[in-house]
């Protein structure tokens, strides 16, 4: 045998193991060099969602998302702010008018009237959430529904997808309306001393701020994922943009009041209602955007979340 004739070669290890076993010419595989880039699959472009922000957007990229929420379904809206509006006008703010109430139930019944006192507080209370719930529930609702299939849906429609969700929704808000609420009532400005009017106003302001805010996270999670709702909402907001949602937390919370003070009544409502509706689209939007943070979501599959049916 001739030199350079016959000679056996071997291979094995990674040769092998990348070789096509059924490769008709019995070929070996390509390896990269040492050092060499390993080449990858070039990343899938993130799609211009219509209510989704992409995973790194600034403050123009929600906005955008936000205000294109707001015009396409502004008539889908309006029903939910005028449905709002009802529990706004008569119970929002005006928990301080059961205390004008006690001298008459001091006389009810022997003075046993008073203990119908903190049932009427509680009352109250739940029924102050019922905007909140109303305007989240229903603007979510509108708002999947146009992103997934283009076109606003019905009232039955709307009915039907949060119909289930409203329940364990409304006892969240009005667990935290209670607190929200009551406390204007302990802390006051006649117990504590005028000096402390002003810082107090301002920490019950910041305070009503950042349980709207974190409601607003709370509230999404409860209506479409329905599961360890408060440890997930907490996660969410770790990895989301908070400082466009607490910016219409905060204008619920001030903008109703100064409306109040310059126009009257009816005119806080309007006003009220208004910031519950942009505050609700606002929390849908940045839910989506930490959604968005943990990988691929869209609207549609959003709204496919919401459609499904309850766990047994």
């Amino acid at each position: 045998m001739e030199s350079g004739d016959g000679h056996m070669r071997m291979v094995q290890g990674p040769v092998v193991e990348a070789a096509d076993p059924w490769d008709p010419e019995l070929r070996t595989a390509e390896l990269g060099r040492p050092g060499e880039p390993v080449p990858t699959e070039p990343a899938e472009p993130e799609q211009d969602d219509p209510i989704v922000p992409p995973r790194d957007a600034n403050l123009p990229g929600w906005l955008a998302r936000w205000r294109g929420v707001l015009r396409r379904c502004v008539l889908g809206l309006l029903p939910i702010g005028l449905i709002a509006a009802l529990p706004m006008h008569f119970f929002v703010g005006r928990v301080d008018d059961t205390v004008v109430a006690a001298p008459a139930l001091s006389d009810l019944l022997g003075g046993f009237g008073l203990l119908l006192l903190p049932l009427m507080w509680l009352a109250y209370f739940a029924v102050s959430a019922l905007p909140l719930v109303l305007a989240l529930a229903g603007g979510a609702a509108v708002a999947l529904a146009e992103g997934a299939a283009g076109s606003l849906p019905g009232p039955r429609r709307v009915w039907r997808l949060v119909a289930n969700r409203l329940r364990p929704l409304w006892l969240w808000f009005a667990a935290f309306s209670l607190l929200t609420q009551s406390l204007p009532l302990l802390l006051t400005a006649d117990r504590l001393g005028p000096a402390v009017a002003v810082p107090l106003a301002i920490g019950l302001t910041a305070l009503s701020t950042a349980v709207l805010t974190f409601l607003g996270v709370l509230g999404c999670v409860v209506m479409i994922e329905r599961e360890h709702s408060r440890r997930r909402a907490l996660h969410l907001c770790s990895r989301g943009r908070l400082g466009e949602l607490a910016v219409a937390s905060l204008g619920v919370t001030v903008l109703p009041r100064l409306a109040d003070a310059v126009w009257g009544g009816i005119a806080s409502t309007v006003v009220a209602v208004a910031t519950v509706l942009l505050w609700a689209i606002a929390a849908l939007v940045t839910y989506a955007q930490a959604r968005r943070a943990e990988g691929r979501v869209t609207s549609v599959s959003l709204f496919a979340e919401l459609c499904a049916p309850e766990p047994d």
